[in-house]
């Protein structure tokens, strides 16, 4: 038992060893010994599917809409991407450091499906692509993965930990309405600025207006709000000249005051006409006050209550306790930008839309290049500023002339993120290996190639579901239509009408349960980071490895914990994988040869062949542990860094 453990092991150290000496580059594998896909024909017919303890009731959409690249515009990328190549090769230059080398064929293809989709690629993916040859198909590759569901899908776990996406912010606030139409707004590839404006503009309840959700997050807050809208997608932090003028940047109280001016108008309870008649004590006028069916009604009017409008006669004034000589506390405030250019006339009825425009606007400084340089340092690693939501006047980018050249493309392509990514995926730079020492934290970055990351959670947790189930970008949450059906409230609603309503929901949720359980596995949902729950609860898998509370932006994490060990080494999630009928099973006993079986589990978990030191291993640990001989091989290469890392 002891030797088998070592060997094992053994297998996982050799694979580590890839990435454990993080001043050198992973080992090349060695080319298989024969196909992986055995020329034989079988003469018998295709065995039915096995039996399996893994969840096979969940629906399936056979067609997700998506808007795809357009392949008119690749030769305009790639020019694109090769100014933007020339300019870090001469600031290499300048600095007198090499680029990285061109990274290898089974680096680029894990590293593309990572960043693009948000899970590692098949055995069969895998394979197909190792076996292509000709300088487009690493283009041809980008190009496939941007029109394919999972890059929507990965997409919206990065903005959902940015605008704190989540089912249920507050008791009074059902919050997935607008998480699903940020994941629509992705699959159509709304361009961004449109996207933002109406989330700034926005009114109406979170059903009827989904983009009123981005308000109704901070609902009752609208200064805190504010700050994280000028953090968010102007990349400047103005919160503490909320209190007082800002300690380490150009920003006054009173700027910070006269900016909240054009959402100052803005109400989070729905207005007159829309508010209900029915309250709380008509409930429990009915006499039973504490029966669920009672506090199912009282959640309901209190869901119905959050609505965006804006109230024209609602004008913000100076704190009581303002201090400085430029305003007098108590005064009204007049609208005005911090920076930029607004119209000199403000009505009160067009304060919002007016902020909208100003925020979006092409013209506005930072809009082009926050947005720029975050998308930079989502496909690279690190940002051309950083933090990358906290430039100052004085912030100087690493190589100033490339952001600037970012920020002019994104305006050209009229912000279009995806083909913006398009470009930045294209270039030489993203497709060099992986910088793998340490950064210097008072050292600039000048981007040599990208640097090494851990999976984030979501990456990690759609990866083990890739090599679990087939075509999980099918497998879609339900959508909450019904739901939204019964707790919409006409502001004529009588008491007898929520009371039944109220019924409606607990069926609901009672039917919800049972279909729910058809996806589960040991009291998992197997479903895709983006499709289950927004934010899962603490303890579950997805929180272990990092997925942020959603409280607070950007607060995700990819540190490592002993957690996460457990949870690797002997956790339900890792074992799904090796369940009668999932992917990775299949794909290893289809295989006639064992050979083959171990090209496939190394494709699957690394995308890879094995080495033959790597080869040799494992078919001796297969010789002497039979059959559980290949979960042990598995489990070892699960257990590896080179798995949880994006090289």
């Amino acid at each position: 038992m002891v030797r088998r453990w070592l060997s094992v092991m053994l297998i996982a150290s050799l694979v580590c060893g890839a990435i454990a000496d993080i001043s050198g580059a992973p080992a090349e594998a060695a080319p298989p010994r024969k196909p992986l896909v055995s020329k034989k024909k079988s003469k018998t017919t295709k065995p039915a599917a096995p039996a399996t303890k893994l969840p096979t009731g969940a629906e399936k959409t056979e067609h997700i809409e998506l808007a795809p690249v357009d392949p008119k515009k690749r030769d305009e990328a790639l020019k694109s991407a090769a100014r933007i190549d020339a300019i870090i090769d001469a600031h290499l230059k300048k600095v007198g450091q090499p680029a990285n080398a061109a990274a290898s064929d089974h680096e680029f293809l894990r590293r593309a499906y990572l960043d693009i989709t948000g899970t590692i690629p098949t055995a069969k993916q895998a394979a197909m692509y190792l076996a292509q040859r000709g300088e487009s198909k690493k283009v041809v590759l980008i190009d496939q993965l941007l029109n394919r569901p999972g890059y929507a899908s990965h997409f919206y776990n990065y903005w959902a930990d940015i605008l704190r996406l989540h089912d249920r912010p507050d008791n009074n606030n059902y919050g997935r309405p607008y998480a699903d139409w940020v994941k629509e707004c992705l699959r159509e590839n709304v361009d961004y600025d449109s996207m933002v404006h109406e989330m700034l503009t926005a009114k109406g309840r979170i059903w009827e207006n989904p983009a009123a959700g981005y308000y109704l997050r901070d609902s009752g807050m609208p200064l805190d709000n504010l700050n994280n809208t000028i953090r968010i997608f102007l990349g400047t932090r103005i919160g503490c000249a909320q209190c007082h003028d800002h300690p380490f940047d150009r920003w006054t109280q009173k700027e910070f005051y006269q900016l909240a001016a054009f959402t100052s108008g803005m109400e989070f309870n729905a207005s007159r006409d829309l508010a209900l008649k029915v309250n709380q004590k008509d409930i429990d006028s009915q006499g039973m006050p504490e029966s669920k069916e009672s506090r199912e009604a009282k959640q309901i009017l209190r869901m119905n209550r959050p609505a965006i409008w804006d109230n024209e006669k609602k004008q913000l004034k100076f704190p009581e306790n303002y201090t400085y000589a430029n305003a007098k506390a108590g005064d009204i405030v007049k609208p005005a930008v911090i920076f930029g250019k607004a119209p000199s006339s403000i009505p009160a009825a067009e304060r919002r839309e007016i902020f909208g425009d100003w925020v979006t606007s092409s013209d506005n400084p930072r809009f082009a290049m926050t947005i720029a340089n975050r998308l930079w340092k989502r496909a690279l690693g690190v940002g051309l500023i950083e933090p990358e939501d906290d430039m100052k006047d004085d912030s100087k980018a690493v190589i100033p002339e490339l952001l600037d050249y970012l920020a002019s493309e994104m305006k050209r392509l009229d912000f279009d993120l995806k083909e913006f990514q398009r470009i930045v995926l294209y270039t030489k730079t993203y497709q060099r290996k992986v910088t793998y020492t340490d950064l210097a934290a008072d050292k600039p970055y000048h981007f040599p190639g990208p640097v090494l990351r851990r999976m984030s959670a979501e990456q990690v947790w759609d990866s083990l579901l890739t090599l679990t189930m087939e075509d999980p970008d099918k497998m879609l949450r339900p959508e909450d239509s019904k739901f939204e059906e019964i707790v919409s409230l006409k502001p004529t609603a009588t008491v007898n009408e929520v009371l039944d309503r109220a019924k409606q929901l607990d069926d609901y949720r009672k039917d919800e349960g049972k279909l729910r359980s058809k996806r589960q596995y040991k009291g998992q949902e197997l479903l895709r980071a983006s499709e289950l729950p927004q934010p899962l609860p603490g303890g579950h898998f997805l929180r272990e490895f990092g997925q942020s509370d959603r409280s607070v932006i950007s607060t995700s994490h990819t540190d490592g914990t002993v957690p996460q060990l457990l949870a690797m080494f002997n956790g339900p999630v890792t074992h799904m994988m090796l369940e009668q009928g999932s992917v990775i099973y299949n794909e290893v006993m289809a295989k006639k040869q064992q050979a083959d079986q171990i090209d496939s589990i190394f494709l699957s978990l690394l995308s890879r062949y094995p080495t033959e030191a790597e080869r040799n291993i494992a078919n001796r640990e297969i010789k002497e542990a039979k059959a559980a001989g290949y979960g042990n091989v598995i489990w070892a290469l699960l257990n590896t860094r080179e798995f949880l890392f994006v090289q």
